[in-house]
């Protein structure tokens, strides 16, 4: 997997499937992969789908997640193929709480991508080894994705900082971890200066890098979420530049959240802004 550039992107926004709803759905671009040729030789790289193709974010601000509580989700969630979920772990819900949705996760034959507290959380090393325990016992030798932090960057933490804390608690985080790959910086949009720090100063070496992007408020109009698109196809192609340069190599590169408007939320009618976007076919066939 490290030998090939992976592309993750995971959707924010409100999907609804035969009435349920799901928060945050994700896709993978194909990534390239040698085709051998009739003699063994190497030829021209042909594409394979990711079999990260489809997934989703759990919300879980409380025990009322649907995942958690809805047999009938997950058995959607199995039918539709999702095949990686995110996990937040969140310091105001019990870790019991966190180990629910992991088996929710596994029981649905997913992989699940965890959400580590990051240094803005002063018990970070006591919370987040204790997620990994839970995480070895619920998912065992099989693949556990690890970031570290959450859109540090938009609550203040600089690169440096972030880095510092990486240098830090990753390193026993794996000792720890049974097959777990970190991820980071986790950043709320793409910043080559930071992805450019980051990698300079990281050891360990991520497994892979991630950020999240967003086009637009949801105040906008669709023309303007429509015309931002074409940056993020520019950011990865950057940011591969990026881990070139830096690493001598690559790194699968994950967009761990995106949608077109980062401020579009759920309401207590349970809707969301009425926008005119979001229930608009036109814009979301366009848009995706």
């Amino acid at each position: 997997m490290l030998a090939v550039t992976l592309v993750l992107l995971v959707i924010v926004g409100v999907t609804v499937f035969n009435g349920i709803t799901m928060v945050k759905q994700a896709k993978v671009s194909p990534q390239a992969t040698p085709a051998p040729s009739q003699n063994g030789s190497t030829s021209t790289p042909v594409l394979q789908t990711s079999p990260l193709l489809f997934g989703t974010n759990l919300g879980l601000f409380t025990a009322s997640d649907q995942v958690v509580t809805s047999a009938a989700t997950r058995a959607l969630m199995q039918r539709i193929h999702v095949r990686i979920v995110r996990i937040p772990l969140r310091r105001e819900v019990p870790i019991a709480l966190e180990v629910q949705a992991e088996q929710a996760v596994k029981s649905i034959g997913a992989i699940p991508l965890v959400v580590l507290n990051g240094v803005r959380n002063p018990q970070a090393l006591t919370d987040d080894m204790r997620m990994i325990q839970e995480s070895n016992s619920v998912f065992g030798d099989t693949l556990v994705y690890y970031e570290f932090g959450n859109e540090d960057d938009w609550n203040g933490v600089t690169i440096a900082r972030y880095t510092q804390g990486w240098n830090t608690l990753i390193p026993q985080f794996k000792r720890l971890a049974r097959n777990g790959k970190f991820i980071g910086p986790v950043s709320y949009q793409y910043s080559r200066d930071n992805l450019s720090a980051f990698l300079q100063g990281a050891n360990p070496r991520p497994d892979a890098i991630s950020w999240h992007e967003y086009t637009c408020s949801y105040k906008d109009p669709a023309d303007t979420c429509l015309g931002q698109l074409d940056r993020w196809g520019t950011h990865i192609t950057d940011a591969r530049a990026v881990v070139q340069s830096a690493l001598g190599t690559t790194l699968p590169i994950m967009i761990t959240e995106w949608n077109y408007a980062p401020d579009q939320s759920i309401q207590q009618n349970g809707l969301p802004f009425d926008d005119g976007k979001y229930n608009n076919d036109s814009f979301i066939q366009a848009w995706t």
